[in-house]
C-alpha cells in the first residue's frame, strides 16, 4: 500500500521505505516554535520519510525475556511525525526512556549533554533488515562523530513474525549500538511518536528534538545529520 508524501527537494535520491508499525492511540499536537538553526536539518530528515509502507499490524511481544522489563519512559509523549514534512516535535524535549540493553547495561536515551541519534527498528521489518547494516558499516567507517551517540530502541516485537528474536539478529549484523528493547505497551515507540519504520529521532545536546524520519536514510544523509551533530557535540 502506498502512502501519500510531499515532493523531495531535488538530490534526495531514491525514495524511501518503511513499514507501518501497528495503529496506537492518539497523542495530543502541541504547537512549538521550531527554532531557524533546526531548519536545514528538519529538511534533510523530511526527505528521507518512507513512501510505501507495509501496513500489516504487528501484535505487541512481552511474552519474552527480552522485553520483560521494558522500558520506563519520563516526559510528555511526542506527537506522531506527520505526513507532511512538518514536525510539531521540534523543539520539544524526547521524553527520557530507561532500561536495560541486551547486554544487562542500565541505559537512559537520551544522555543529557550530548546529541544523539535514537534509531526505533522492529525485526520484522524488510526496511529495517536493510538500514541496520548500512548503518553499521556507516558507523565502522568512521560516520558517527566524536561525542555523538548513537542508541537503538527494539519494538513492535512479534514471536510469530520473521526475524525473531531480535537480539540474535541484531548480534547477527555486526550492531555496535546499545539497544533497549520495548514491552508489549511499546511504550518507548509512543513516546517518541512512531509512525513507520526504521525511525530516527534527532536530538541536540538539550535532549530536544532537532528532526525525525521514518524509512530508510542513505549514506549521504546520514553524513549531513552527522554533521548537524556534530557542531551541537563541539
Amino acid at each position: 500500500m502506498t502512502s501519500t508524501r510531499p515532493s523531495r527537494p531535488s538530490g534526495a535520491g531514491a525514495r524511501r521505505r518503511a513499514a507501518r508499525p501497528s495503529p496506537r492511540r492518539p497523542v495530543a499536537v502541541v504547537a512549538v516554535v521550531v527554532a531557524v538553526v533546526a531548519l536545514a536539518l528538519v529538511a534533510a530528515l523530511a526527505a528521507g520519510s518512507g513512501d510505501d509502507a507495509d501496513t500489516s499490524s504487528p501484535a505487541a511481544g512481552g511474552d519474552r525475556p527480552e522485553a520483560a522489563a521494558g522500558i520506563r519512559v519520563r516526559g510528555a509523549a511526542l506527537p506522531p511525525l506527520p505526513d507532511d514534512g512538518r514536525d510539531p516535535a521540534v523543539g520539544r524535549p524526547l521524553p527520557a526512556m530507561s532500561g536495560t540493553t541486551l547486554d544487562g547495561d542500565r541505559l537512559t536515551v537520551p544522555t543529557r549533554g550530548r546529541p544523539a541519534i535514537v534509531l526505533f527498528v522492529a525485526h520484522w521489518c524488510p526496511h529495517c533488515q536493510a538500514e541496520v547494516p548500512l548503518v553499521q558499516r556507516w558507523v565502522d567507517g568512521g560516520g558517527l562523530p566524536a561525542g555523538v551517540d548513537l542508541a537503538t530502541v527494539s519494538t513492535a516485537v512479534d514471536p510469530r513474525r520473521p526475524n525473531y528474536p531480535p537480539g540474535a539478529w541484531l548480534t547477527e549484523e555486526g550492531w555496535t549500538a546499545p539497544v533497549l528493547t520495548d514491552d508489549g505497551d511499546q511504550a518507548g515507540a509512543r513516546a517518541a511518536g512512531v509512525t513507520a519504520f526504521p525511525y530516527f529521532v534527532a536530538v541536540d545536546a538539550a535532549g530536544d528534538v532537532i528532526g525525525r524520519a521514518s524509512g530508510e536514510l542513505s549514506t549521504a544523509q546520514l553524513d549531513d545529520l552527522a554533521a548537524t551533530l556534530a557542531r551541537e557535540a563541539s
